[in-house]
C-alpha cells in the first residue's frame, strides 16, 4: 500500500462510526451542487477538504475530481486566489498519484497551453503583473505535474503549434517557446495494452527533431537545460521502452559536461563557460516573464544525473556506462578539496542526484510490479561498476572545504550504501575510524561524525548489511567523547548519530556468546575495490560469514552497559555546563535551545531502547542528578532530562523521584520558603532555589506521559499541590505548580499514542526477539501491516475520578476566590498591595491551567455554521501557512472526549465549570480594563486565560503544528519516497498524534460561539488598543490566535478596529497602532480581502488616516496597505460552467459509487447561481463606490502625496478586464498625466494605458461591426490564397516592396506581423492584417456602450487646448539620474501607443507642434528621450490607421526623422535605438516602408567621410533593422550594396566595430529553414539519423560567402604587404580588427552557426594575428577569439574539422614557436570541451601531435606541450595511458647519457644534445602522467615515479623537470600520504624517500 492511500483514521483507538462514508457522501453532494451553481469559492473550500488526506477517498473519485479541477484551473477568467487554490490542490493530488497513467486520466493539453501562452505573452489590458506572475507560476507548476496525462499522440499537435513560432536568429522569444515545448511535450509511455497507437506515438519518430532543435544554439544558458529536460524525462518515463542511440548519448554528455562550468586550462582569457540567453529590450517590450523565462525550476545537475542513471542498461562499448566512467575520470580532480571553486557546488549536487536517482531506479526495478522490461534493467555487475565510479568522487568530496559539499557527499554515500553497502562501508569505515581518532585534523573528524550521523540507519540495518551490526557498539564508544560542551557542533552530530541508531531499532542489551569466535570460511572474503578491479566478474559475490558476524555482534553488545553509564554522565555534564553561564532565554537565542531539545529526544530514545536490566542503574544515576541541586539556569535542561526519564520509564521514575520531590517541597514550604509575595522569575534565596528546583522536577515528572502510573500517588499529589497552590506566593513556584497541575489532569484524561520502543510491547517481551534483537535492527515496521500495533494511552475509571477530584478540590475553589477578590478589590483611586497583585496573578494562572486541563473532558459546543462564514473561513485557511485539515462543513468529529452525552451529570458539571470560569474571566477583563490597566503582569496572565478559554479545547494550534513538523521531519530523514510505508514507530506515533490533535482542533475551529465567548473576545480586543505596548502586544497575539482558531470570532471585531482609524475627537495614536497591527494579522487581512462588506471601509480608512503624524502610525499604515495591495483583485463576474464541467459534475456520484439524491437539484442550482450573481452585483457596486471614493481622495488638494499614493496603489488593482472602466478613474488618470508629482505621472501613465487597452479589447468583443475586425483574418496556408507565401520567397517580400513602391503587389500584400512565422516551418494557418484602404474609417469607430462614458472622459481631456504642451513639457523633464543613466520609459510609449491607436490621426495633428519641438531640441537629453517615446508611440499606435492617416503621418515624420538622425549624439542615440526597436518589434517591416527607405537609401553609408560618429550611426541603424526583422530585411539591405567592404580599414574604431557587427548580422540573418510544414520538417530530421539535422554550422548564401571571402582575402592581401612598424596602424591591423569583430559578434548574439562554419578557413589567419607585435589590440582580440573557438561546443562533424585544422596549424613549420605555444593550449581546451563528440582516432592524433612537440628544439614549446598533454591524459582511456607510459618509459630506458666531466664539453656535442632532448622528452611525458592524476595513485604510478627518480642526477633541464614533478606530487598527496604510501612497495618507498621528504636544515 502507498502512504497516501493509508487510512490513518483506523489507528485511532475509538469508534468513529460511519464518519468516512458520511464525509464522502457530503463532499460529493455539495461539490456537485457548487460546481453546477458556479460557486467557485465554495468549490475551493470543498476541495481543500478533499486534499486533507485524512479521509482518503476512493481512487475513481480522486480521478474524477482531478478532471474537474483541471477544467477549473485552466479557466482563464478564474479569480487568481481560487486558481491558486485549485492548482495547488491538483498539483498535490496528482503528484501523489504516481501509478496513474493516461488510461486512467487523459487531459487536454490545449486548455493549459492557451492559459500559459496568454500569461507568457500578455496584452496591455490583462491583469496586473503581480497577479499574472502568480498565475503563471501556478500554471507552470500544474503543467509539470499533468504532463504525463497528455496522450502521446498529442506530440504532433504540440509540434504543429510550437515549431512555427521558432526563430533562432533572435533568442528574445525563443526561450519561452522552447520551455513550453518542454512543459507540454508528452514524454510518458502508455502502459502495455493501452488504446493509444504505440507506433504512431513513439518518441523515436520525433526524437531527431529534438536534437535538431538543440543544435541551433548549443551551449546557451537556459536553452540547453530545456532540451536536456526533455530527453531526461523521456529516459525516465519511457520505462525502458525507448533506447537512445550512442550518438544521442554522446550528444547529451557533450552538453552536460558544460553544466559544471569547469576551468579547463590555466591562463588565457577569462571567459564565461556558457553564453547567456538574457532578455533583451524586445522581450521587455512585451512584458515577458522575468529573464524572459518561464518560472520553471532549473536544476541542471539533476537533469544530467537522471539521464545518466536511467540510460545505463548494459556495458556495450560507447554506451552510457563507458561514457560515464570517462566523465568521472575527467572531472575527478575537481572534486578534491584542494580544487575548491565555484564549480564545486554544481559537482556536489550532480553527485548527490546521481546516487539518489540510481537508488530510486534500483528500488523501482526491484518491485514485483515493475513495468521495465527485464533486459533493460540494471544488472548487478553494471550496478556495482556504477557505484564504484561514483564512490571515487564521493570519497574525495568527503573532506571538502564547504559545508554544503560535505553534506552532499554524505547523502551520496548513504544512497550508494543503500544499493551496494559492501562497496561503500568497507573503505568508508576505515576512513571514519582514522578520522574520528584524529586529534589534529578537526575538520576530518567533524566530517566523519556527520557522515556517521547520516549513514547510521543504513549501517545498522542488519538485513541490508550484516557486517555493520558489529560496528555499532565500537562506534558508539568511539564517538562518545564527541558529547562535549565546548564543541556544540560535534555534540550535535554525535547525538544525531545515536538518535538515528535508536530510531532504526538498535536495542541496548547484552547478548551472550557461545564458545569461541568461529573461524572464517575459506570462501568468504570482503569485496572491495581492489577485488573488483582484479576480478571484473562480480555477479556472484560470496555470501558473508553469518556465524562469525553474529558472534562478533553478540560480543560487541557487552559494551552497552558501560556505554549507557558513560553516556548519561556526559549528558548530565553537558546540560550543566551549557546552562551554567546562560539563562534559558540566552540559551535559546544562542542556538543551544535546539541542542537541549536534541539532548532530550536522544536520551529518551536511548532509555526507550534499553533493556530492563539496566533500569536500576539508570534510576540511580537520574536520582543522583536530580537530587544534586544546581543553579536556576540548569532547571530547564534538568526538566528535559527528567521528562525523558519519566516518558521512557514512568513507573521507575515516579517511584524514584516523586515521593522525594513531594517531601522536599513540603519541607521547604513548612519552613516558610516561597511564602513571601513575589512575581520575580529569579530566586531570592538558596532555599527558594531548592523549592523551584523540586517543583520544576515534579512538573517534568508529570508532563503528559505518566497517566495511570500517577493514580497510586494520589494522596501525595493532592497534599503537595494543596500546599503549593494554597500557601506559596512565589511567582515562579506557583506558576510552575499550576502548569504541573494542568499536566497531571491532562495525563490522566488525554488519549495519545505512546511513543515508546521501536517494536510493539508484545514483540519486545518475546524471548526470541530479545535473544536475537540485532537481527531486527533496521527492520522498520509497515504501517499497513496487520501486526503494526500502535499503543495508545487509555483512561481508566480511577484516572478519570482522580482528575475530577483534582478539578473539584484545586480549581473550582479558585473560581469563587477570584470572584470574591474582584468584588472586594479597591477601585482605581486606591492603591493595591503587592500581596494582592501576586494573589490575583496566582488565581488567574490556576484558572488558566484549569481551562486547559478541562479540554479533554467534553467537546466544544458544535452546531452548523452559516455557509457564508464557513466558506470564507475555509478559503482563507487554505491560503495560510498553518492550516489544519477540515473534515466536513459545520459538523464535529469524534475525538475521544471523556463525556459526550449532554445528559450526563459529569458532562453538565464540566460545562458548568467552564462557563463559570468564562464568566469570571469576562468579569476580570472588565475589572482590569477599568481599574488596573497598567498592571502588566496580571493583564498578560488574564490575556492568556481569555485566549485559552476561547480556543483551547483539548489542544492548541502550536501543539498540532509541532506534531506535524515532527512527522515531516521523520519523512525527510527516514524515507526516500513520499509513498514509502516503512518508517520508525516513533514517527508513526507522531502522525497519529497529529491526526488526533487536528481532529480536536477542527472541532474547536467550527464550534458554536455564544454571547459569553463573544463578550470575552470583545473585551480582550480592547486591550489591543492599550496605551501600554507590552500589554498591546500580548493582547494582539492572543487575538490573532483566537481568530485563527475560531474564524467566526473575527467578523464582529473588524468594524471596531476600522473605526479607530477615523479622524474624530477620540482619535488616539496608540489606539491606531493597535488597530493597524490587528488589521494586519493574517486572519483579519484575509477576512477583509475576501469580504466586500469590510474591504471598502478599511481601504478608505487607511487612505484617510493622514490626520496622525506619528511616524510609527505612518509606517504601519504603509505596511498594512502594501500587504493588502499585493492580494487585491476586482470582483470577478460569475462564469457559468462549461458543458464538459457540467457533465463531469453530474457524473460525480457514479464515480464515487454513490446513489445521489437528484430531487430538488435544479432549484438548488438555480438558487446557488442567483446567490452568486447577487453577491457579484453587490461586490461590483461596492467596487464602483470605492473607486469613486479613492478618486476623490486623489483629487482632494488636502491629501498628502503619501496617502494619495496609497489610494493610487489600490486603484491600480481595483480595475479588471472583465469590468468596464470607471469614467471618474480615467478622468483622474488623464488629469494626472500633467501632475507636478513624478510619482503620480508615472502611475497614471501605466494605469491609463492598461484601461485604454481594456476599452479597446471590450469594444472588439462587443462590437462585431467595428472596422478593426475587418482588417484581421487567418489565412489557410495550404489554400491558393496563400500562394504569396510559397511561390516567391517571403524573405524577399520586403526587398520587392522597397523596390516596387507603396502601390506594388509586395507592398499591398497582407501584413504578417509575427517575425517567426515561416522562419522554421510554416503553420497551417497564419494571422494576417489587410493593408490599409483609402477612405477607411477609424479602426475603433465603435465603442462598447458600457465604456463610452470613460472613452469620452479621456477624449475630452486629451483634446483639451494646451494639454499636449503640458504633457510634453512634464514628460521631458530631467530626472534625478545622471545623464548616462537616463532611460527610455516604456510605460510612456505604451501609453502613447494606446492613445494614438484609439484616437487616430486627429490627436497626432493636435500634438504635432509639441512633438516637433521636442524632436528638434537636440541640446537636452531628456527632450530627445521624450521625443523618442512619443514618436515610437505614434508608430506603434498607427497599426490600424487608414491609408490617408498613414500618408499624413509619414508626410510629417520623414522630414523630422531625417533631421533627427542627422543630429544624433552619442548620449541620445540609445533612446532612438531602443524606441525604434520597440516600434518595429513584431510588426511587418512593410508597415514602415517610408522610414525603412529613409534609413537604407536616404543617406547611405559613406566610408570616405570623416564624420565618424555620423557614419557609425548609419551602420547602427542598419544593424537595428537587422535585429528587428532579421531574415525579412537582410535581403533588402544587401541589395542596397552598403559598401561595407570599404570600411574594413576605416581609420576610426567606432566605424570599424559597427561595420564588423553589421557584416556578421547581415550574413547570419539570411539563414532560415522555412519548411513548408511541420510534418515535413519532422520527417526530414528523421532522415538525417538519430541526432537529426545539424544546424550548428552554416556557411551562408552565395552572397554571404562572397562577402566573407572578399573580407578575408583583403586582409590576407594586406598581410602580405604589411611591414611591421611602430608608427601608427596599418590597413592590415585595422582590417584585422574588423575581421575579428565580425567573429566576436557571434558570441554576443548567441547565434554562432556562421562562425562555426568558417572556423576551419579562418583559423590560420587568426593564429598568426596572436603574434601581431606592432598592435597589442589585434593580438588581444585574436587571443580572445581563439579562446572562444576552443570553448565552443561542436557537433561531431564540426569538432573533428576544427581539431584537424588546429593540428594542421601546429604541424605547419612556417609558424613561429610563439604561435605554437599559444595554439597548443587551445587544442587541449577544444579536446576537453568536445571530449564526447571527437572520435577516438582524432583524439589519438591530438595526443600523438602533442607528444611529438615534447622533442621540439625550443624548451618553451616542450613545456607547453607537457602542460597540454597532462590535460589530454585526463580525457584519455586506460589503453591510451598505457601506450603513453610505455612510449616515454622506453625513451628513458633506451637513452643513456654518457658521462661528462664537470667543466668539460661532451665529445660529440650535437649527439649529446640530441640525447638530452630525447631523454627530456621521456621525462616530460612521464611527468604528464604524474601530474594528470594529482590525487590518486593508479597502479602504474609507483613504477613511473621510480623511473623518474633515476633521472634526478641528469643535467638541466631534465633535473629541474624531475624536481618540479616530485615537488608537485608531494604537494598534492601530502594530506593523504598515510593512505597513499600503502600503494608502494618497501623498496619503492625507500628509493623515493629522499625525493618526497623535504630537506632539513640540521640534517
Amino acid at each position: 500500500m502507498r502512504l497516501d492511500e493509508f487510512k490513518w483514521n483506523r489507528l485511532l483507538p475509538y469508534d468513529r462510526g460511519s464518519e468516512d462514508a458520511e464525509f464522502e457522501q457530503t463532499l460529493v453532494t455539495q461539490l456537485r451542487l457548487c460546481i453546477l451553481g458556479s460557486d467557485y469559492r465554495a468549490v475551493s473550500a470543498l476541495l481543500s477538504q478533499f486534499d486533507s488526506n485524512y479521509n482518503v477517498l476512493s481512487l475513481p473519485l480522486r480521478i474524477h475530481t482531478s478532471r474537474i479541477l483541471y477544467e477549473l484551473a485552466t479557466t482563464q477568467t478564474l479569480d487568481p486566489t481560487l486558481m491558486r487554490v485549485s492548482t495547488t490542490i491538483l498539483t498535490r493530488t496528482l503528484g501523489r498519484e504516481e501509478q496513474l497513467t493516461i488510461d486512467d486520466l487523459a487531459l487536454d493539453w490545449r486548455k493549459l497551453y492557451d492559459l500559459v501562452r496568454s500569461l507568457v505573452f500578455p496584452k496591455v489590458w490583462q491583469d496586473n503583473p503581480l497577479q499574472r506572475r502568480t498565475k503563471l507560476k501556478n500554471a507552470v507548476d500544474l503543467g509539470c505535474i499533468v504532463n504525463r496525462f497528455f496522450p502521446p499522440s498529442a506530440a504532433r499537435e504540440i509540434f504543429q503549434e510550437l515549431l512555427p513560432q521558432l526563430q533562432f536568429n533572435s533568442m528574445d522569444w525563443q526561450i519561452p517557446i522552447v520551455q513550453m515545448l518542454n512543459l507540454f511535450l508528452p514524454t510518458s509511455a502508455p502502459p502495455k495494452g493501452s488504446s493509444a497507437n504505440l507506433a504512431e506515438a513513439s518518441p523515436e519518430l520525433w526524437l531527431p527533431t529534438i536534437f535538431s532543435l538543440w543544435s541551433f544554439n548549443l551551449r546557451t544558458s537556459g536553452y540547453d537545460s530545456c532540451f536536456m529536460d526533455i530527453v531526461t524525462y523521456l529516459a525516465v518515463e519511457q520505462k525502458g521502452l525507448l533506447t537512445f542511440s550512442k550518438d544521442q548519448v554522446r550528444f547529451v554528455f557533450a552538453s552536460g559536461l558544460h553544466f559544471f562550468k569547469l576551468p579547463i586550462t590555466r591562463g588565457g582569457a577569462v571567459l564565461s563557460q556558457t553564453h547567456p540567453s538574457g532578455l533583451s529590450d524586445t522581450g521587455l517590450f512585451y512584458r515577458l516573464p522575468q529573464n524572459g523565462c518561464l518560472p520553471m525550476s532549473e536544476e541542471k545537475p539533476l537533469t544530467f544525473a537522471r539521464f545518466i542513471a536511467y540510460t545505463i542498461h548494459d556495458e556495450s562499448p560507447g554506451g552510457t556506462m563507458e561514457l560515464f566512467e570517462q566523465l568521472v575520470q575527467m572531472i575527478e580532480p575537481f572534486y578534491h578539496p584542494a580544487n575548491n571553486g565555484t564549480w564545486t557546488a554544481n559537482l556536489a549536487r550532480f553527485l548527490r542526484h546521481l546516487s539518489r536517482e540510481l537508488m530510486e531506479r534500483v528500488y523501482v526495478e526491484s518491485d514485483s510490479e515493475c513495468k521495465v522490461p527485464v533486459d533493460m534493467r540494471l544488472t548487478r555487475r553494471v550496478r556495482r561498476r556504477f557505484v564504484l565510479a561514483v564512490r571515487t568522487l564521493a570519497m574525495l568530496l568527503l573532506f571538502s572545504k564547504t559545508e554544503d559539499s560535505i553534506s552532499k557527499s554524505h547523502s551520496t554515500l548513504k544512497y550508494l550504501a543503500m544499493v551496494e553497502p559492501d562497496l561503500i562501508f568497507a573503505p568508508l569505515l576505515e576512513t571514519l575510524y582514522t578520522s574520528i581518532d584524529s586529534v589534529t585534523e578537526t575538520h576530518r573528524m567533524l566530517s566523519a561524525m556527520r557522515a556517521l550521523a547520516k549513514l547510521a540507519t543504513t549501517l545498522s540495518n542488519f538485513s541490508h548489511y550484516p557486517e555493520g551490526a558489529q560496528h555499532v557498539a565500537p562506534l558508539l564508544n568511539l564517538t562518545l567523547p564527541g558529547i562535549d560542551a565546548n564543541d556544540t557542533t560535534k555534540t550535535w552530530f554525535t547525538l544525531v548519530f545515536i538518535r538515528n541508531l535508536c530510531f532504526n531499532g538498535v536495542v541496548f542489551e547484552e547478548l551472550p556468546t557461545v564458545g569461541d569466535m568461529p573461524a572464517p570460511r575459506a570462501s568468504s572474503k570482503a569485496s572491495s575495490a581492489m577485488d573488483l578491479a582484479e576480478d571484473p566478474s562480480v555477479d556472484n559475490l560470496p555470501e558473508p560469514d553469518m556465524d562469525q558476524i553474529e558472534w562478533m555482534t553478540r560480543a560487541s553488545t557487552a559494551q552497552f552497559e558501560t556505554w549507557i553509564d558513560q553516556y548519561l554522565r556526559r549528558i548530565f555534564a553537558l546540560v550543566t555546563n551549557l546552562s551554567s553561564s546562560l539563562d534559558s532565554s540566552e540559551a535559546l537565542s544562542s542556538g543551544d535551545g535546539g541542542l537541549h531539545t536534541l539532548v532530550g529526544m536522544t536520551t529518551k530514545m536511548v532509555l526507550h531502547q534499553c533493556s530492563e536490566r539496566y533500569y536500576p542503574m539508570i534510576s540511580r544515576l537520574m536520582t543522583d542528578f536530580v537530587t544534586s541541586i544546581g543553579s536556576l539556569s540548569v532547571v530547564d535542561p534538568m526538566c528535559k532530562i527528567v521528562y525523558t526519564f519519566a516518558s521512557a520509564m514512568p513507573k521507575h521514575a515516579l517511584q524514584s523521584l516523586l515521593p522525594y520531590c513531594c517531601e522536599r517541597i513540603a519541607e521547604d514550604i513548612e519552613n516558610g520558603v516561597g511564602l513571601a509575595p513575589s512575581l520575580s522569575r529569579h530566586a531570592r534565596s538558596h532555599s527558594e532555589t531548592t523549592l523551584i528546583w523540586f517543583t520544576s522536577a515534579l512538573y517534568a515528572l508529570t508532563d503528559l506521559q505518566c497517566g495511570e502510573h500517577l493514580v497510586p500517588y494520589r494522596t501525595q499529589i493532592l497534599a503537595t499541590f494543596s500546599l503549593l497552590l494554597d500557601r506559596c506566593m512565589s511567582g515562579r513556584v506557583f506558576r510552575t505548580a499550576s502548569r504541573a497541575l494542568r499536566h497531571i489532569i491532562v495525563s490522566l484524561t488525554r488519549i495519545q499514542p505512546e511513543r515508546g520502543r521501536s517494536v510493539p510491547t508484545s514483540v519486545w517481551n518475546d524471548p526470541t526477539f530479545r535473544e536475537n534483537h540485532f537481527r531486527h535492527w533496521g527492520q522498520l515496521p509497515q504501517i499497513d501491516d496487520p501486526g503494526f500495533a500502535l499503543e495508545w494511552h487509555s483512561r481508566s475509571k480511577q484516572a478519570i475520578d482522580f482528575a475530577l477530584e483534582l478539578v473539584r478540590s484545586l480549581i473550582v475553589p479558585r473560581i469563587s476566590e477570584l470572584e470574591r477578590f474582584i468584588d472586594a478589590a479597591p477601585d482605581k483611586r486606591q492603591s493595591t498591595s503587592t500581596k494582592d497583585h501576586v494573589y490575583l496573578n496566582k488565581l488567574l494562572g490556576i484558572l488558566q491551567s484549569g481551562v486547559c486541563a478541562l479540554g479533554e473532558f467534553v467537546p466544544p459546543p458544535g452546531t452548523p455554521i452559516p455557509d457564508d462564514e464557513l466558506v470564507d473561513a475555509t478559503v482563507e485557511s487554505s491560503e495560510a501557512n498553518n492550516v489544519t485539515p477540515h473534515y466536513r462543513f459545520g459538523g464535529q468529529v469524534s475525538a475521544g472526549y471523556i463525556f459526550t452525552d449532554p445528559s450526563c451529570s459529569e458532562y453538565k458539571e464540566i460545562v458548568s465549570i467552564r462557563d463559570h470560569i468564562g464568566q469570571v474571566t469576562a468579569k476580570a477583563l472588565a475589572y482590569m480594563a477599568k481599574n488596573s490597566e497598567d498592571d502588566v503582569e496580571n493583564i498578560k496572565t488574564l490575556t492568556r486565560l481569555a485566549q485559552d478559554y476561547v480556543c483551547f479545547h483539548g489542544v492548541d494550534r502550536s501543539t498540532c503544528f509541532s506534531e506535524r513538523r515532527g512527522w515531516n521531519a521523520g519523512l525527510e530523514s527516514f524515507t526516500y519516497d513520499n509513498n514509502q510505508c516503512a518508517f520508525p514507530r516513533y514517527f508513526a506515533a507522531k502522525r497519529a498524534a497529529y491526526l488526533q490533535t487536528s481532529r480536536m482542533l477542527h472541532n474547536t475551529r467550527f464550534m458554536r460561539t455564544n454571547d459569553l465567548l463573544n463578550d470575552i473576545v470583545l473585551k480582550l480586543s480592547n486591550f489591543c488598543l492599550s496605551p501600554y505596548s507590552e500589554i498591546r502586544s500580548y493582547a494582539i497575539s492572543a487575538l490573532d490566535n483566537i481568530t485563527s482558531t475560531v474564524p467566526a470570532t473575527k467578523y464582529p471585531l473588524i468594524p471596531q478596529f476600522i473605526a479607530e482609524l477615523d479622524d474624530n475627537e477620540a482619535s488616539d495614536p496608540e489606539k491606531m497602532i493597535g488597530a493597524l497591527r490587528v488589521l494586519d494579522t493574517m486572519p483579519m487581512r484575509q477576512a477583509c480581502l475576501r469580504n466586500w462588506h469590510y474591504f471598502p471601509p478599511l481601504v478608505l480608512a487607511l487612505c484617510r488616516a493622514q490626520h496622525e503624524d506619528k511616524p510609527a502610525v505612518k509606517k504601519l499604515i504603509m505596511s498594512t496597505s502594501v500587504s493588502q495591495v499585493v492580494h487585491v483583485s476586482a470582483p470577478q463576474p460569475v462564469q457559468l460552467v462549461s458543458e464538459c464541467v457540467q457533465e463531469l459534475a453530474h457524473a460525480l456520484g457514479a464515480a464515487a459509487g454513490l446513489d445521489l439524491d437528484n430531487s430538488g437539484l435544479e432549484s438548488a442550482v438555480a438558487q446557488s447561481k442567483a446567490k452568486c450573481l447577487e453577491y457579484f452585483e453587490f461586490a461590483r457596486a461596492e467596487n464602483t463606490k470605492l473607486i469613486n471614493s479613492l478618486v476623490e481622495i486623489v483629487r482632494d488638494a488636502g491629501t498628502t502625496w503619501r496617502f494619495a499614493a496609497i489610494a493610487g496603489y489600490y486603484l491600480d488593482h481595483l480595475s479588471s478586464a472583465d469590468l468596464p472602466p470607471e469614467p471618474s478613474l480615467l478622468k483622474a488618470l488623464a488629469d494626472n498625466l500633467t501632475s507636478d508629482l513624478l510619482l503620480f505621472r508615472e502611475g497614471a501613465a501605466a494605469k491609463l494605458a492598461q484601461l485604454l487597452g481594456n476599452i479597446k479589447h471590450r469594444s472588439k468583443l462587443a462590437c462585431s461591426d467595428i472596422s478593426l475586425n475587418a482588417m484581421r483574418s487567418h489565412v489557410d496556408l495550404s489554400s491558393t490564397n496563400a500562394q504569396l507565401f510559397y511561390e516567391r520567397p517571403y524573405a524577399e517580400l520586403c526587398e520587392r516592396a522597397l523596390a516596387g513602391g507603396d502601390k506594388s503587389d509586395a507592398a499591398l500584400a497582407p501584413y504578417l506581423d509575427n517575425p517567426a512565422t515561416g522562419w522554421f516551418a510554416w503553420p497551417l494557418t497564419a494571422k494576417v492584417y489587410a493593408t490599409p484602404l483609402s477612405g477607411g474609417a477609424m479602426a475603433y469607430d465603435k465603442i462598447e456602450p458600457a465604456s463610452q462614458l470613460a472613452y469620452k472622459a479621456v477624449r475630452d481631456t486629451l483634446f483639451a487646448n494646451g494639454k499636449w504642451d503640458r504633457i510634453t513639457k512634464l514628460f521631458s523633464l530631467e530626472t534625478n539620474r545622471a545623464p548616462e543613466e537616463e532611460a527610455f520609459h516604456l510605460s510612456h510609449t505604451t501609453l502613447f501607443t494606446q492613445v494614438f491607436s484609439l484616437f487616430d490621426f486627429p490627436l497626432l495633428e493636435l500634438a504635432w507642434p509639441s512633438l516637433e519641438r521636442l524632436a528638434l531640441d537636440n541640446e537636452r537629453i531628456s527632450s530627445q528621450r521624450a521625443a523618442a517615446e512619443l514618436v515610437v508611440g505614434v508608430l506603434r499606435g498607427s497599426k490600424h490607421w487608414s491609408q490617408e492617416s498613414l500618408e499624413k503621418m509619414w508626410k510629417l515624420f520623414i522630414p523630422l526623422m531625417s533631421t533627427v538622425f542627422a543630429k544624433l549624439r552619442p548620449d541620445t542615440l540609445r533612446f532612438w535605438q531602443t524606441g525604434l526597436r520597440y516600434a518595429f518589434a513584431r510588426r511587418d517591416p512593410r508597415r514602415f516602408l517610408p522610414l525603412v527607405r529613409l534609413i537604407i537609401y536616404g543617406n547611405p553609408f559613406d566610408p570616405q567621410s570623416e564624420a565618424s560618429f555620423s557614419e557609425a550611426v548609419k551602420l547602427e541603424l542598419l544593424t537595428l533593422l537587422i535585429n528587428s526583422w532579421d531574415w525579412r530585411i537582410a535581403p533588402a539591405i544587401l541589395a542596397s550594396k552598403p559598401r561595407l567592404h570599404e570600411a574594413l580599414a576605416h581609420p576610426y574604431k567606432m566605424v570599424r566595430d559597427a561595420a564588423g557587427v553589421l557584416i556578421y548580422e547581415l550574413s547570419s540573418s539570411e539563414f532560415s529553414v522555412s519548411y513548408s510544414s511541420v510534418q515535413l520538417a519532422i520527417e526530414d530530421f528523421a532522415r538525417y539519423g538519430p541526432t537529426g539535422r545539424d544546424f550548428s554550422p552554416w556557411s551562408g548564401t552565395q552572397r554571404t560567402q562572397r562577402m566573407i571571402g572578399e573580407m578575408t582575402s583583403q586582409v590576407s592581401q594586406w598581410k602580405a604587404e604589411h611591414i611591421p612598424s611602430n608608427e601608427g596602424t596599418s590597413n592590415y591591423s585595422r582590417g584585422s580588427k574588423t575581421l575579428l569583430m565580425f567573429f566576436l559578434a557571434a558570441f554576443n548574439y548567441s547565434t554562432k552557426r556562421l562562425t562555426i562554419a568558417h572556423i576551419p578557413s579562418i583559423l590560420p589567419l587568426i593564429s598568426v594575428l596572436q603574434e601581431q607585435i606592432d598592435d597589442e589590440e589585434v593580438s588581444r582580440l585574436a587571443k580572445v577569439t581563439m579562446q572562444y573557438f576552443s570553448q565552443l561546443l561542436y557537433t561531431a562533424q564540426m569538432s573533428e574539422e576544427v581539431a584537424s585544422c588546429i593540428l594542421a596549424l601546429l604541424e605547419e613549420s612556417s609558424h613561429s614557436w610563439h604561435v605554437v605555444t599559444k595554439t597548443m593550449p587551445l587544442l587541449c581546451t577544444l579536446t576537453f570541451s568536445n571530449r564526447f563528440t571527437l572520435s577516438h582516432e582524432v583524439r589519438m592524433k591530438i595526443v600523438d601531435t602533442t607528444a611529438r612537440f615534447l622533442e621540439h628544439d625550443q624548451i618553451e614549446v616542450r613545456h607547453s606541450a607537457s602542460t597540454s598533454l597532462a590535460y589530454l591524459v585526463k580525457c584519455a582511456s586506460n589503453n591510451v595511458i598505457a601506450d603513453i607510459n610505455s612510449r616515454f618509459s622506453a625513451k628513458i630506458v633506451a637513452t643513456r647519457l654518457p658521462r661528462v666531466r664537470y667543466g668539460k664539453p661532451p665529445k660529440n656535442p650535437e649527439a649529446y644534445n640530441q640525447l638530452v632532448l630525447t631523454r627530456h622528452a621521456g621525462v616530460l611525458g612521464l611527468s604528464c602522467l604524474v601530474l594528470a592524476f594529482p590525487y590518486t595513485i593508479p597502479d602504474w604510478l609507483p613504477g613511473v615515479l621510480v623511473l623518474l627518480a633515476g633521472c634526478i642526477d641528469d643535467p638541466s633541464p631534465i633535473q629541474s623537470t624531475v624536481q618540479r614533478t616530485f615537488a608537485e606530487f608531494r604537494r598534492t598527496h601530502m594530506d593523504t600520504w598515510h593512505e597513499d604510501r600503502k600503494r608502494f612497495t618497501s623498496s619503492q618507498l625507500e628509493l623515493l624517500t629522499d625525493m618526497l621528504v623535504s630537506p632539513c636544515y640540521y640534517a
